[in-house]
């Protein structure tokens, strides 16, 4: 009897410590897959062609960290959903498990949505029209007609920080449009988030007078979720461990910084 009480026992103990080895499920709104909500144009963060809700052929940096994150998580299907920007901060429930759109992570968003960990540090770029001369301070941009896209800390900047003599010109919640108003003159600079500018000038080099530099803001890029989204606390593993082993650090010279744009003071 002794002998059957010690062999039930170990054999407890083994099926106790198989189960402990075995990874948890990653907590995603559908098992097994990893809904990530992406919106264009966004040169550079997100390539491709978008066809209804999805996007065709992407790249680009977000593109090729949401793979990178999908592999620690180990999840091997990942749907892309079309999630524009206008809609991120809705308290709504999301139809995506994150969405990576360059956004800012700040105290006033994140009491309707989570954030991930910083996955990206941002400054403010400004992006000057053909044939201005490059403004060398933050000063020199006062005078200027400058123009941003709205509900962006860019915009933020201008009001509270820059105050120009000039009202700002300001675009839908698309960087299309402020992108056009910088090509043909109606703007002289856009403040913009400096990778997104630097892309859109590497993209389009004979449309703008190029990236006069960057404005130190501390901002940071982060993943958005539901608030109190479950995944967080594995989605915020992966993205540090994706940062500690070099693997952001690459995908960020890849495809957006290189080189980096001047600093304006």
């Amino acid at each position: 009897m002794k002998r059957l009480l010690v062999t039930a026992c170990a054999a407890a103990l083994a099926v106790t410590a198989a189960a402990s080895a075995q990874p948890l499920t990653v907590p995603t709104k559908k098992a097994g897959k990893l809904i990530v909500g992406f919106d264009v144009p966004a040169p550079s963060f997100w390539n491709g062609r978008a066809t209804g809700t999805t996007i065709k052929n992407p790249s680009g940096f977000e593109y090729a960290l949401s793979q990178a994150i999908a592999m620690k998580l180990g999840i091997s299907k990942v749907q892309y959903l079309r999630a524009p920007f206008s809609g991120l901060f809705s308290p709504a429930s999301k139809k995506y498990d994150f969405a990576l759109e360059e956004v800012t992570i700040t105290a006033q968003r994140a009491k309707v949505v989570s954030f991930s960990a910083p996955y990206f540090d941002a400054n403010q770029g400004v992006l000057i029209r053909k044939g201005l001369a490059k403004p060398t301070s933050i000063a020199a941009l006062k005078k200027l007609q400058l123009c941003a896209q709205s509900s962006t800390t860019g915009l933020a900047y201008i009001q509270h920080k820059i105050r120009p003599a000039k009202k700002p010109l300001v675009y839908s919640s698309s960087s299309t449009a402020a992108f056009d108003a910088v090509e043909a003159g109606k703007c002289d600079a856009l403040i913009l988030d400096v990778p997104i500018v630097a892309a859109q000038s590497k993209k389009k080099p004979g449309a703008y007078g190029g990236v006069a530099g960057q404005i130190v803001t501390h901002e940071q890029y982060g993943a958005v979720m539901d608030k109190g989204s479950k995944l967080k606390p594995s989605l915020d593993k992966a993205i540090n461990a994706l940062k500690a082993n070099g693997t952001i650090k690459r995908l960020v010279k890849k495809w957006l910084l290189n080189p980096i744009p001047p600093i304006l003071k």
